[in-house]
This record gives C-alpha cells, structure tokens and sequence, in this order.
C-alpha cells in the first residue's frame, strides 16, 4: 500500500511539473531568444489545439461511440470552453505578463469550479469553501495590482490576468460540464473527444496563418514549434491522460492537489528564465494557494458531512 501511495505521490509530481513547465514552453513559441516577438498568440493556441487533437486521435477513435447527438453538444462546449478559449487565454495573458504569474493565478481553477458550480449547478459549498474563494481573489488582486509600477505596466498586468482569470472561469465551466452532463462517458474519451472536434478547424485556422512560414524561415521558428509540439503532446494530450489515471487511482480531491505544485514549476522556470520576481508575486502567490488549501479542506468538510 506505501509503495502504491508513493507512486501516486511521485505521478502527481510529474504531472505538476509537466503543467507548470507549460508556461514556459509557450513563452518560448511566443517569444524569440532575443526576447522579441514570434509566433502570434492566436497561432500558438491554434497549433496547441491541433497538434494535441492529432495525437489524441486514437484514442478518440477508440471511445468513438460515445459521440452521440446527445453527448455532442456538450464535448464542444468541453472542447470550446476547456480547452480552445483557455489556451487562447493563456497565450494572450504571457505578452502581458510574466510566466511565473499566469501559473500562480491558474491556481484559481478550484476555485472558479466551485464558484460555477454553485451559480448554475446547484453545488452547495461548505462555509470553509467561501471563505476561500474570498482569500484567493484577494491573492489574485495582489498579483494583478503590483504597487510601484507604472501606469502603463499596471494596465498590462491587469489585462494579463483577466486573460487567465478567464481561462480559469472557463475550465471551471467545462469541469462541471463533464462532471454533470457527461459522466457516463470515460474521462480520457472526454479529453480525446473534446481536443478532436477542436483539432480539426484549429488546425485549419493555423494553417491558413503565418505560423508555417515562420517555423521554418524564422532562426528560432524551428525551437518555437518544438516547443509547441511538446506543450500539445505532453502538457495538454497525455498529461490529461495522466490525470484522469491519478483520479481513477485515488480520488478527485487527491488530484486536486497538483494545482499547489503547478504554481511553484512555474514559478522556479521563470525564475531561471530570469524573469523580474518580487515580494508581491510571491506574497499574491501564497495567499492565493492558501485560498485554494481552504477550498478543497471545505470540501473534505462537506463530503464528511454527508457521510
């Protein structure tokens, strides 16, 4: 049973490194070695979206059966909400802000599940769960609002985490999409699904852009799109795959805890990227993991509370 546990221990931590190295990964597609502009963000979400609908391909193929009209209207709002505006979001968010921020405030997705839950799903939520949805927005503002920065700076930092902000409210849509209307479909046939109805017109959007082009004329258009292919395989296609195997091993609420470990692989990437990390981010940082600690101890809260 140790070992077992141990190895669980040891999958969440891959997958919190997997996802927190994302952000860095599209700061690389989005940005030369010189720092200046590459790929546009819109391109970098498209190709993300494809190349991952193209690798989870088999996979959709072989849970192809749940693809009902019933099922259909629902894997694209998973598809849409899940994973195409997301990635949009956060490719949007990094011109404007610093990885290692867009990967604390992505910590908020428990948050908004819970909160997206409550309005349009009749969730109920412990008190505890409240109070923490409280202290996450104020580590939220904290991140957005940096004090002594310049009007302009203060501006674009605020629009870049609105972008993740959204994202975060969007994942929480699609997570209580899954959880309520699609939970008789496998959670990998969700993902498969969901990525290949989406893969399909992304990769027809991406194409018809500068992307192809500046991958290979661009001197680091190559490295670029490496690291798109590696954010679209790993970070999206198989560590979705991965995380529904630790759900299926353990627990949701286990699972959950990977969204403690994202923030600090983002974090320590763009610290050696050298990206400018002050008290505030690291301050916003916490507040907003101990926002997170209070959600999911509510929700222990309340699971034994109806047992």
């Amino acid at each position: 049973m140790g070992t077992s546990n141990s190895k669980m221990w040891l999958a969440l931590l891959a997958l919190g490194f997997v996802w927190g190295s994302s952000f860095i990964l599209m700061k690389m597609a989005l940005f030369d070695t010189a720092g200046e502009r590459l790929f546009l963000a819109l391109d970098v979400a498209l190709g993300r979206i494809a190349i991952a609908g193209l690798a989870m391909a088999p996979l959709a193929w072989t849970h192809r059966t749940y693809l009902t009209r019933q099922n259909l209207p629902w894997l694209l709002v998973v598809g849409g909400l899940g994973n195409m505006l997301p990635a949009y979001f956060f490719t949007t968010a990094q011109t404007l802000i610093p990885s290692s921020v867009a990967g604390m405030l992505n910590a908020l997705t428990p948050m908004f599940t819970l909160i997206v839950g409550v309005l349009l799903f009749q969730t109920r939520a412990h008190a505890l769960q409240m109070a923490g949805i409280a202290v996450g927005l104020v580590g939220a503002a904290i991140l957005a609002f940096q004090p002594g920065m310049g009007d302009v700076l203060g501006q674009e930092a605020l629009g870049g985490a609105g972008r993740v902000l959204a994202a975060t409210v969007c994942y929480g849509v699609s997570v209580n999409v899954i959880r309520h209307k699609l939970h008789a479909v496998p959670a990998a046939g969700v993902a498969a699904l969901a990525l290949g109805l989406m893969g399909l017109p992304a990769a027809a959007l991406g194409l018809s852009g500068d992307l192809p082009t500046l991958a290979f004329t661009h001197p680091d258009g190559l490295r670029g799109l490496w690291a798109m292919v590696v954010l679209a395989v790993v970070g999206t296609g198989l560590a979705l795959v991965a995380f529904n195997r630790i759900i299926q091993r353990t627990s949701a609420l286990f699972a959950s805890t990977v969204t403690y470990i994202i923030p600090l692989f983002a974090t320590m990437w763009g610290w050696l990227d050298q990206e400018p990390l002050t008290r505030w981010h690291l301050l916003g940082g916490t507040v907003v993991l101990m926002g997170v600690w209070l959600v999911n101890r509510g929700g222990r809260k309340a699971s034994e509370k109806a047992l």
